[in-house]
């Protein structure tokens, strides 16, 4: 699908660089997921799940850029991973059309606009792509990511209850979705 590239100046005045992933990023890739996922409870992932090898990395990465309905972008402060946005598009014919998105931001940069800007960039993506529909599943908790995505237009679809077992509990997901 081509390759995405977008600078983008945020609420301190610094400029992000959005762009693909690409296989050179994945020992930074790496390091950002082990840090981000040890930021916070709100992803399903932990620490000790994060792929440790660079060449699956690299072939996550490769798979993105050769599959024209999906992105993985990252969000690129002075050549550091700070943010990243993962999307799959469907694999048949009758689920081409719609795919899940996965996103974080590391918590030192929360706040600057890096997760809208990472937002914004798939939407900007989808228009040049056969995706019509952006699906994902948040926490029920999560009111920060919640209340970013109803300001791009998701809308939540349903309810996932007890999907999520974290801090000794059990958490319900909302199942959000927006047509583009």
């Amino acid at each position: 699908m081509g390759f995405f590239r977008k600078i983008v100046k945020l609420k301190d005045g610094e400029h992000l660089l959005i762009r693909n992933a690409i296989e050179s990023d994945a020992a930074e890739i790496i390091k950002y997921f082990k840090k981000v996922t040890s930021e916070t409870d709100f992803l399903v992932t932990q620490p000790d799940e994060v792929i440790m090898s660079i060449d699956q990395e690299k072939a996550i990465i490769r798979a993105h850029l050769e599959k024209k309905n999906s992105l993985f972008l990252v969000a690129l402060l002075n050549d550091e991973v700070v943010g990243s946005l993962n999307f799959i598009g469907g694999g048949r014919k009758r689920t081409k059309h719609k795919g899940e998105l996965g996103m974080s931001v590391l918590k030192d940069f929360w706040g600057l606009g890096i997760g809208s800007a990472l937002l914004q960039s798939l939407l900007d993506w989808t228009k040049k792509s056969e995706i019509r529909k952006l699906q994902l599943e948040v926490m029920v908790d999560n009111e920060r990511a919640i209340n970013l995505y109803r300001k791009f237009g998701f809308k939540i679809e349903g309810r996932k209850e007890k999907a999520v077992f974290k801090n000794g509990k059990y958490i319900d997901l909302f199942v959000m979705g927006r047509w583009v």
